[in-house]
C-alpha cells in the first residue's frame, strides 16, 4: 500500500508539468516547434493563450497589427496571448515586437523556433513587429 502511495504521489506531482506550454529559447534550436514541425518563415500569433482563437501569421514586417489574416480582415491589434516565432534561422530570424503602431513604444524580442504563451506583462499589448537578425539576449 505505501508504494502505491508514493507512486500515486509522484504522478500527481508530474501532471500540472506536462500541461505547461512548451517554450523553446535557444536561437541554435531547429527551426521546429515541440510537436516537430518544420519551419513555414511566419511569426504566428493566437488571440487566446495555447494557441487558441483567431490566429495571424507573417512572414515580412508588420507595423500595424489592426488588419492581418485571410483578406486582412482580422484585428489584432492589443490582442495576442500567445506566440510562435516559426521562421528560418539565420539573417532575419528573429522577431521584435512592439507596443505601439508604427513600432513605436516598447519591445522585446522572440528568438526564432522559440514558442509560448506571451508572459501577463506583454499579454494583449502588442501592435507591430519587424524581424530581425539577432535579439540581442
Amino acid at each position: 500500500m505505501r508504494k502505491f502511495r508514493t507512486t500515486m504521489l509522484a504522478c500527481a506531482l508530474a501532471l500540472p508539468l506536462l500541461a505547461l506550454p512548451t517554450t523553446l529559447t535557444t536561437a541554435s534550436a531547429a527551426p521546429a516547434d515541440a510537436s516537430g514541425v518544420a519551419a513555414d518563415g511566419n511569426y504566428w500569433v493566437w488571440a487566446d493563450t495555447n494557441r487558441g482563437g483567431p490566429a495571424c501569421g507573417w512572414s515580412g514586417n508588420d507595423s500595424d497589427w489592426r488588419t492581418c489574416g485571410a483578406g486582412n480582415n482580422y484585428d489584432m491589434n492589443d490582442r495576442a496571448s500567445s506566440w510562435w516565432n516559426n521562421g528560418y534561422a539565420g539573417s532575419l530570424g528573429d522577431v521584435r515586437v512592439y507596443e505601439n503602431i508604427g513600432y513605436g513604444g516598447a519591445s522585446t524580442c522572440a528568438p526564432n523556433g522559440s514558442s509560448g504563451n506571451i508572459p501577463w506583462e506583454w499579454n494583449d499589448r502588442i501592435s507591430s513587429h519587424k524581424w530581425v537578425t539577432n535579439c540581442g539576449f
